[in-house]
């Protein structure tokens, strides 16, 4: 058979409107497409045809080549990608009585769920079947075939195999067309259903992302992505998270109606594709999908669209310094925030804790450390994260240094795997190359906290005579970045060249006014030197003309754009053995999720700070 003599009784099969006798094709030799002029008015490719008829999408491009007459061995179908991988056991085809009797509730004809491979096991549980894109079984998953009681597992994978992220029903998807990604398989169902076979769900739930990066090189070959979640805060924040990561510029959503309303007035919640195919019907659900909301103007919002969120709704994450979070709240996402001081300040400490701080909260990162190599930048941070109990004090010759135990090392290796991403030593530092690789981090990884130290080590690709033009551009940029991807942007930037040690002010960060003047937050570090901790008292002996300073290090809020804080100091204490910045003993004690272990008796080296206890020993607040 020729491609070009496949009937229309074929391709209107294919077609969401099939049921329309009056529907006519037209084929497109040059782009091997056809055209409907029934009431969907769609392309389909010569691919969705051979999918919808039963095809994987790996089949379908071998019966294409087959009628095309050209030899091309798939060697990947059926190819095993995953070793030491432990691949699901397949459960037989056979009885469905249950799920198809189950699924006729919710509007889902059995040719759907067979169509989708949806099996029933010797319970009747459903049978979820995820395979990869070489056509291999990869995970299992089962829900009963039932309404799920309150407190029963509504789902669970095979027993005694691996989990897998990859997406429901991805392997009989077109990639040259549409993709609506759903958040659960009954609305993926629901819109294959309705008619829109290009459709995959999420696997492991809506707060589960890992599928984007596993999936990434797939996803990347989609041009136009709808995104379709549930009416839910759930729902919302996926919704939100994955047309971020995914970019905005090819994502539209499904908006869902909220609301049912019968003729005689009653009103029913609608919660999602499959509730609105039982109330709505195929061709509303399929509209909604074909209809996805886009901006008819891309970069402009209508003023009645936008959300009025409170201060405490936007996310961010905390430094971890209870007196600084008292007046930051958090390191909002969306920001841009400045980290000033001079040499030893403090200010790769307070980077660190901020890192695993972002870590603890399940938001990962992204560190650009242009003056320090990957392995110095871990040491350091290895000592943040691992705290007083699992180092050993090392002495060579009269110097005294610090060192993290091996086994805590593989321990904090293991856990945190894929959630810290450091930009690799030998790497171009200019700007568009360190962009394109924090855009790739951010998507791909999910990144939400992207460090950048420092400024000067970044290559703006600029002379001396625009140096200040490329600087303004920079921080633009950046802030446009921050607010397009919903990521917290930090940014070192080192001060003029002061005549004497003292306390900063905005105008000694180096650069021009723009970074003062476009940045959401300046936060500046002074290290305490011995002056300031011996005071200057009054001539008359009657008090202090300048009070000491207990601290080791004194944080100033310069300029804070969101709280208005502006001008507060804290100070915190430093602790040599671990790097940690502390109010109390609690605080320098703090154990992270990656150790297990329970702790009793005192630090191993108990910080000098603490001793006197006549002396206020917490930390100041000014």
């Amino acid at each position: 058979m020729d491609i070009q003599d496949f009937d229309e009784q074929n391709l209107r099969c294919c077609c969401p409107f099939h049921q329309e006798d009056h529907a006519s094709f037209i084929y497109n030799r040059k782009t091997f497409s056809f055209h409907c002029f029934g009431a969907c008015a769609r392309n389909y490719d010569i691919l969705d045809v051979f999918i919808y008829k039963g095809m994987t999408y790996l089949q379908a491009c071998q019966k294409l080549f087959e009628l095309a007459g050209i030899r091309y061995s798939f060697g990947e179908l059926g190819v095993h990608t995953k070793h030491q991988y432990k691949y699901p056991k397949e459960v037989p085809i056979g009885d469905k009585s249950k799920i198809y009797g189950y699924f006729k509730k919710r509007c889902i004809s059995p040719s759907t769920l067979d169509y989708a491979d949806v099996r029933q096991d010797e319970e009747g549980n459903i049978v979820w079947n995820y395979y990869d894109t070489n056509d291999v079984l990869t995970m299992v998953k089962y829900r009963p075939s039932r309404k799920v009681r309150k407190g029963e597992n509504k789902c669970w994978c095979q027993k005694g195999a691996d989990t897998c992220n990859l997406l429901f029903n991805m392997n009989r998807v077109n990639v040259n067309s549409p993709l609506l990604i759903c958040e659960g398989e009954p609305d993926c169902l629901s819109a294959i259903e309705a008619g829109f076979s290009n459709a995959v769900s999420v696997p492991l739930g809506s707060t589960n992302f890992h599928w984007i990066e596993e999936n990434w090189d797939w996803l990347e070959q989609f041009d136009n992505i709808i995104i379709c979640s549930d009416n839910d805060e759930a729902g919302y924040k996926m919704q939100k998270e994955v047309v971020y990561r995914l970019g905005s510029w090819r994502t539209r959503v499904v908006e869902v109606s909220q609301i049912f309303e019968t003729d005689d007035g009653r009103k029913f919640p609608v919660n999602d594709l499959n509730e609105a195919l039982y109330y709505f019907g195929k061709e509303r659900v399929l509209d909604l999908i074909l209809n996805a909301k886009d901006s008819p103007v891309p970069g402009v919002i209508d003023f009645s669209d936008i959300q009025d969120i409170d201060i405490d709704q936007i996310d961010g994450i905390r430094t971890g310094i209870k007196t600084l979070d008292r007046y930051l709240m958090k390191i909002f996402l969306g920001t841009l925030n400045i980290i000033t001081g001079i040499n030893g300040a403090g200010k790769s400490s307070f980077i660190n804790q901020l890192i695993i701080q972002s870590l603890e909260e399940e938001k990962n990162v992204f560190l650009f450390s242009g003056e320090l190599p990957n392995f110095q930048t871990k040491n350091w941070l290895n000592s943040v994260i691992a705290g007083q109990r699992y180092i050993d004090e090392k002495h060579s010759g009269e110097a005294v240094y610090y060192k993290v135990r091996p086994e805590a090392k593989r321990s904090i290796d293991n856990f945190y795997r894929g959630r810290l991403h450091i930009y690799e030593d030998g790497q171009p530092n200019t700007k568009t190359a360190l962009m394109t690789t924090i855009e790739d981090a951010v998507r791909k990884y999910g990144v939400k906290l992207v460090i950048l130290d420092n400024l000067t080590a970044i290559n703006l690709e600029c002379s001396d005579d625009n140096k200040y033009n490329k600087q303004s551009e920079f921080v633009m940029e950046l802030i446009a970045f921050a607010k397009k991807f919903n990521v917290a942007i930090v940014l070192v930037v080192h001060p003029h060249k002061i005549d004497t040690m003292r306390r900063l002010t905005k105008m000694d960060v180096q650069g021009i006014s723009a970074i003062i003047d476009l940045a959401h937050r300046i936060i500046s570090l002074y290290r305490v030197q011995e002056k300031d901790k011996k005071g200057e008292p009054k001539l008359n002996g009657s008090g202090w003309k300048v009070p000491p300073i207990k601290d080791d290090v004194l944080i100033d809020i310069l300029k804070d754009r969101m709280l208005g804080y502006e001008g507060r100091s804290i100070g915190v204490f430093y602790d040599t053995p671990s790097r940690r910045f502390f109010l109390n003993e609690e605080d320098l004690d703090r154990k992270y999720s990656w150790d297990t272990k329970t702790h009793t008796g005192s630090l191993p080296y108990p910080p000098p700070q603490m001793i006197d206890e006549e002396e206020e020993v917490f930390g100041s607040v000014s």
